[in-house]
């Protein structure tokens, strides 16, 4: 019995040890060109990045309904993409592991969010964009470059996301 609490306490110090030190190995990331992708939305529509490079940033969010965190955040998400959906495109991306397209489907039912979402069944896009953790937040500038980072809902990504759509506003 000692043993195992033991090892869930080491296990969960090595756990915070490496969250804790991946924002700064994340931030370095940022000024990077994103990997493109092609995806089909839950409601069957396809989102192409680069259907977007030159017109309009990205926001998207990684997530999965299993992570407290991620579900925490999800009316913050549905502001953000209610209030700025027009100058910025949010998409989610549900990570896939251990979770379904009936997870995701009944999680959006229940709280009524209709927010574009991407199922990642494979990983592919979530690994492409190196995420270990949920919930992960990425933003992409108009030029393709991944502009912001970070693990939970910042005032940093917040303000990022306000000033897009003034600029967006602006220029129209």
């Amino acid at each position: 019995m000692k043993t195992s609490v033991l090892f869930h306490k080491g296990w969960q110090a090595m756990v915070m040890a490496l969250a804790l030190s991946l924002p700064a190995v994340q931030a370095a990331e940022t000024d990077q060109t994103a990997p493109l992708f092609t995806a089909t939305t839950l409601s069957g529509q396809e989102f192409k990045l680069s259907d977007y490079l030159g017109k309009q940033p990205v926001y998207l969010k990684f997530w999965a309904t299993w992570c407290s965190y991620c579900k925490a955040e999800m009316p913050h998400l549905n502001a953000i993409e209610k209030q700025f959906g027009d100058e910025v495109k949010v998409v989610s991306v549900n990570v896939g592991f251990n979770d379904s397209v009936a997870n995701i489907q009944q999680f959006f039912r229940q709280e009524g969010y209709d927010i574009p979402t991407i199922f990642d069944a494979k990983g592919e896009i979530t690994q492409m964009y190196q995420v270990v953790g949920t919930p992960q937040h990425i933003l992409i500038d108009k030029d393709g470059k991944v502009a912001y980072r970070t693990f939970l809902a910042t005032d940093q990504l917040d303000q990022t996301i306000a000033r897009w759509a003034q600029q967006d506003v602006a220029q129209h």
